[in-house]
């Protein structure tokens, strides 16, 4: 039986309580007649109480044979209305009905934690979550791949991207049209994209913004799918709706924490004052990033086609470019920059170039930046016709994290898991192109 649905069986179990004592105030006013509609109500609740614990748990239980006895006893009662003591009536209906409310209560619950990732490469952002749930006998875990759209230029929703295939071997995948959130209410919903609607690149599907599923479940958790460079957060990330609807944000560190608490007090002053200062404590948790968690080997399942650029002693350079360069007004310095980067390492001997682009990259150029497209895949071409060095488009962060040496490029929130294992850093500049 599941959280909810034994909530929902004894609130029911409440209510035939307050009848008894309806029961019995209307029988000592001699109001026959409204007592054996009580009565019926008992009845029906009974009944339906028995069907639904039936249908989550089997036939012939205890619980349920205690309702019978309880269901016999109402009959009973109502035979002899004006026979028996107000008070002797009352004591008898809540005698059975307690016996079935503690079989209820001792049956075992089942919680379900539902995580909804919607892109593969974002997966590291659960993973280490999901296997804490796995690895704990009282909760079964669900991983719902949730389908995403790409904008148009004009805003519009294009083609509907869904990644379920992509996800690891190990991790069992559910059909995100063959569950129902709101039939099967979880008792908690993990998320990592925040934005709902006032993503400007992609959205995923309107069924699984924040605001809809918050409803369905005792509790929705969001974990960024991000970490922060340097634990300095901008403003505009404690404010999203993941942000606003979730009950539970965790946070990589205290630092982190205070900036989200702090932003969220001063650009939501009315809805901290609604849910109270001890609630909104309690939403930002400082538990760190499941990002730091992972610890991939990096001299397994390298890909073949990698192996040819590995030579003995050769340093790995990890090449990191952010969607931002090929937004408008900043596209053409930034393919001339990456033109610089590929003939500056092309020439090198003694290491080779990781080059892992966003992988949203393209798509935000065809949201924001048409022209910037062609220019741009060319480049890309040239890189792998000429093996320059690695291209990797695959959802493995930390396997090229683990692989490389170094970090060079865009500022991004891969510089803090690069810091996380004492690995240097240097930030590209667009503007240099000096050897």
């Amino acid at each position: 039986m599941r959280g909810f649905q034994k909530q929902q069986i004894m609130n029911v179990i409440d209510s035939m309580h307050a009848l008894h004592g309806e029961i019995r105030d209307r029988l000592q006013s001699g109001a026959y007649d409204v007592v054996e509609g009580a009565l019926t109500d008992c009845q029906e609740a009974a009944i339906s109480v028995g069907e639904a614990i039936e249908q989550i748990e089997g036939d012939d239980t205890k619980a349920v044979r205690c309702l019978e006895q309880y269901c016999e006893r109402l009959y009973q009662i109502s035979l002899q209305l004006q026979n028996i003591a107000a008070q002797k009536i009352y004591k008898s209906l809540e005698s059975g009905l307690v016996k079935a409310e503690n079989e209820i209560k001792h049956m075992p619950v089942r919680k379900t934690a539902v995580f909804l990732p919607y892109k593969a490469s974002m997966w590291d952002s659960l993973e280490s979550v999901w296997k804490a749930a796995c690895d704990d006998a009282e909760w079964e875990s669900v991983v719902i791949p949730i389908p995403y759209y790409n904008r148009n230029t004009d805003d519009s929703l294009g083609e509907m991207q869904y990644e379920g295939a992509d996800f690891p071997e190990d991790v069992p995948v559910t059909d995100w049209q063959q569950y129902s959130l709101e039939k099967e209410h979880p008792d908690i919903i993990f998320i990592h994209n925040p934005y709902d609607q006032f993503n400007i690149v992609t959205t995923v599907h309107p069924l699984f913004y924040a605001s809809r599923i918050k409803d369905y479940t005792e509790k929705l958790v969001y974990i960024p799918y991000f970490v922060h460079q340097n634990d300095i957060v901008a403003e505009h990330y404690c404010v999203l709706p993941g942000t606003i609807y979730a009950d539970v944000v965790i946070l990589q560190s205290e630092k982190v924490r205070e900036q989200y608490l702090r932003y969220y007090e001063a650009a939501l002053p009315e809805l901290v004052e609604k849910q109270g200062r001890e609630a909104i404590e309690k939403k930002f948790q400082a538990l760190g990033s499941p990002k730091f968690d992972v610890s991939a080997d990096s001299q397994n399942d390298i890909p073949e086609e990698w192996r040819e650029f590995l030579g003995q002693g050769k340093k790995v350079i990890f090449f990191n470019t952010h969607l931002r360069g090929l937004m408008q007004g900043k596209s053409e310095q930034f393919l001339r920059k990456l033109e610089w980067v590929f003939n500056f390492f092309q020439k090198q001997e003694d290491v080779v170039l990781l080059w892992r682009p966003h992988p949203l990259m393209v798509e935000t150029a065809r949201a924001m930046n048409p022209e910037a497209v062609e220019p741009y895949l060319k480049l890309v071409d040239r890189y792998r016709r000429q093996k320059i060095g690695i291209y990797d488009d695959s959802r493995e962060l930390h396997r090229a994290i683990d692989l490389s040496d170094a970090y060079y490029g865009s500022g991004s929130s891969v510089v803090e898991l690069f810091r996380q294992q004492g690995k240097p850093v240097m930030l590209m500049s667009e503007q240099i192109r000096e050897d």
